[in-house]
């Protein structure tokens, strides 16, 4: 159209010349005959639309998690954030009865815990807040909750928890006694307060409890601690940053809070200084009520009167064997202990169960160790002496020459250094190495992986190996930038992220073991290269060679092991210090209360393995007993019992006297703590 007007201008100009060029006499003209323009019509095609089919949208099912019910406040469950509501925490926390298992489950013979730390440590306060079974303020909680975050409190909405009332299943491990009267308590005491609060008790067998835990499901559930090293870090970090704390989906802004209070409170070697920053550790921790501590139980060891020198661990891992002896009994250069279970591995970087410890400590050795039973002091074991640097930074450790494996090999500076990286690098998240990755690392980094990858391969080695093998080699190096040998010297340096006060502690464990480097690569282990350590990441006991042998520099070799039957040490005559009096120790794996009961009756065992529900029953036989004294962190020495009244609780049992008796057992009674119960809350059940 645009080019037909453009014709339609022309034309009108040219006639327009031609008008001024025309003579001006009128000249008789036919008058033009204009054809009309006929534009042709445009047609449109017509568009066809192609109709749109909507794929119909398919709704992914809901995984219900089975612990919640309906998983809605309804009636029949509870929503994946009904503990996120302080209110919910304190109400149940106000709910549980303390007495009744101080009472019942530990006969008197325990005390309620008001924190996470024990007896004598930094932050211990018996003037600390804590809850205690009070209904009336557990039902005033419960009305200020406001579950379905309309705004308004339950005591007030009929469409809240009040009201509407909540299911949820409380798990325990199946076996376990104790901590199924927990759950039961809890269930009677919150349908005591409302009858629409209903709390169903669920037994699992251990390794589904210990996976439901893990995959953050379980919403409220028992925790049990046995602790690693004495000091209140591996008290506080575990419930908060840790092990507990990350399966309860704390908040971050609430972790940060925690994670700031351990940094300063592991670095702090002023032990007042630090009893103030656990202090304030513990009013956090109420405030916001994170969890409920449950009992310090009092510590019982039996054994037969004819055994001399017994010195029970202070912490985690039983006993020490070369100092035993017996002038009694059947075949005296035999010491038998009828143990509850087996070892796990024999592996001193990977054993974190007490069977596995109790003979990794006995074949193998620490750089330092406890005195005695002091939990506080240590002496030089493979480190003849140690310094550290004005910062708390730096420890410098001399190694003790003339120290052979029990393979024949000597112990060297290298050894030691190779077998702190080899347990750094290989542990994997679910080993105890956690507890020196902390100090090298720092607070929260608690695997390699942390600096490999932030943790996103911990315990997956399959996910280890996708890193690229410049950033895995750069790991490794970072690790033995920190633990630096020198075999002239005898000498290791390591260096620290930061001041870390029980880091003696730390390292007297199993978990700090000198191991052969010669005969680890022997026998099928890392070599000490950066480029292969990233092979043995995580391993499992069942593939791990060093599961069932053991090479260490000990007063004991292992002699052998037949699992689920016993393991059998026997003495090391090329000990480097004192030799073990005792020739041969051996560990019987009798699961069965009445068989260990039996063994001990008749002489057959020197020591047995004892729970809290089955003390009654041994305490009839008990002709001395030595009680702890807190004052001197130590037992006074054996007195006789003249009666036993097993109606009485505690130490009120035992009528103590100066009359020799025939009764054969020695009982070790009274001191408190090194494990307890918490009960905890999953903020946000997935």
């Amino acid at each position: 159209m645009r080019k037909f007007y453009l014709f339609l201008a022309i034309v009108m100009v040219a006639s327009m010349m031609l008008g001024a060029c025309a003579p001006t006499a009128p000249v008789a003209t036919e008058p033009p005959v204009v054809e009309p323009v006929v534009e042709e019509p445009v047609v449109e095609e017509p568009v066809v639309e192609e109709p749109v089919v909507e794929e119909p949208v398919v709704e992914e099912p809901v995984a219900l998690n089975p612990y919640l019910g309906s998983n809605k406040l309804d009636g029949n469950g509870a929503p994946q954030t009904f503990f996120d509501d302080i209110h919910v925490r304190r109400g149940f926390s106000y709910a549980f009865d303390w007495e009744t298992v101080i009472g019942e489950i530990y006969q008197g013979e325990a005390v309620q815990s008001k924190v996470l730390s024990l007896v004598g440590m930094p932050g211990f306060d018996p003037e600390a807040p804590y809850y205690t079974l009070d209904l009336e303020k557990a039902a005033a909680e419960f009305m200020l909750a406001d579950v379905d975050k309309d705004g308004i409190p339950a005591g007030e909405d009929p469409d809240d928890i009040w009201e509407m009332g909540f299911r949820l299943q409380m798990g325990y491990n199946t076996g376990n006694s104790t901590r199924q009267i927990y759950a039961e308590i809890m269930q009677a005491n919150l349908a005591e307060i409302n009858e629409k609060f209903v709390v169903e008790v669920l037994g699992l067998p251990w390794p589904a409890y210990l996976a439901a835990q893990r995959a953050k499901k379980i919403p409220i559930m028992v925790a049990g601690w046995q602790e690693d090293i004495h000091d209140a870090h591996n008290w506080y970090q575990p419930y908060t940053t840790g092990t507990y704390g990350n399966r309860q989906n704390l908040p971050d802004d609430l972790k940060a809070q925690f994670k700031a209070l351990l940094d300063s409170g592991v670095g702090e070697i002023d032990p007042e200084k630090r009893h103030v920053i656990y202090q304030e550790f513990n009013q956090l921790y109420y405030d916001q009520a994170v969890g409920i501590p449950v009992v310090l139980a009092t510590s019982h060891g039996y054994e037969q009167r004819w055994l001399e020198g017994r010195v029970l661990n202070p912490i985690f891992s039983g006993d020490d064997y070369k100092t035993m002896y017996k002038t009694g009994g059947a075949d005296p250069d035999t010491i038998l202990q009828a143990t509850i279970g087996d070892a796990d591995t024999l592996d001193p970087a990977l054993s974190y169960d007490t069977a596995s410890g109790e003979i990794v400590q006995n074949v193998y050795e620490t750089l330092v160790y406890y005195d005695g039973i002091a939990t506080d002091k240590f002496v030089p074991q493979l480190a003849e002496s140690w310094e550290v640097s004005e910062d708390g930074t730096v420890w410098t450790f001399k190694i003790r020459e003339g120290v052979k494996f029990h393979e024949g090999g000597d112990l060297t500076a290298s050894d030691v250094a190779f077998s702190f990286q080899r347990g750094l690098l290989q542990g994997g998240y679910s080993s105890p190495q956690w507890l020196l990755a902390e100090p090298f690392f720092g607070v929260g980094v608690d695997d390699i992986t942390g600096i490999v990858d932030e943790f996103a391969s911990a315990d997956s080695r399959e996910t280890l190996l996708t890193n690229p093998p410049e950033t895995l080699v750069a790991a490794c190096e970072t690790v033995k930038s920190k633990i630096v040998a020198d075999d002239e010297a005898m000498t290791v340096t390591m260096t620290l992220a930061q001041p870390w006060g029980p880091f003696t502690a730390t390292i007297a464990q199993g978990w700090g073991s000198i191991m052969d480097m010669e005969w680890v690569v022997e026998n099928g282990g890392w070599d000490g290269s950066c480029e292969t350590w990233q092979n043995f990441y995580g391993m499992v006991s069942a593939d791990n060679p060093f599961t069932p042998i053991a090479n260490g520099t000990g007063a004991y070799k292992l002699d052998h092991w037949t699992p689920g039957e016993e393991i059998v040490l026997t003495k090391f005559d090329e000990y480097w210090g004192e030799p073990a009096i005792t020739g041969r120790v051996v560990l019987k794996i009798v699961p069965e209360f009445g068989t260990r009961f039996a063994m001990l009756q008749a002489g057959e065992a020197d020591f047995i393995d004892v729970g809290v529900e089955q003390r009654i029953q041994v305490d009839e036989f008990v002709g001395e007993i030595a009680i702890y004294n807190p004052e001197t962190n130590a037992y006074d020495a054996p007195v006789p019992v003249c009666a036993i009244d097993t109606s009485k609780l505690g130490l009120e049992r035992f009528e103590i006297c100066d009359t020799e008796n025939d009764r054969p057992l020695r009982l070790y009674y009274g001191r408190p703590g090194l494990s307890q119960d918490v009960l905890i809350y999953n903020f946000f059940v997935e």
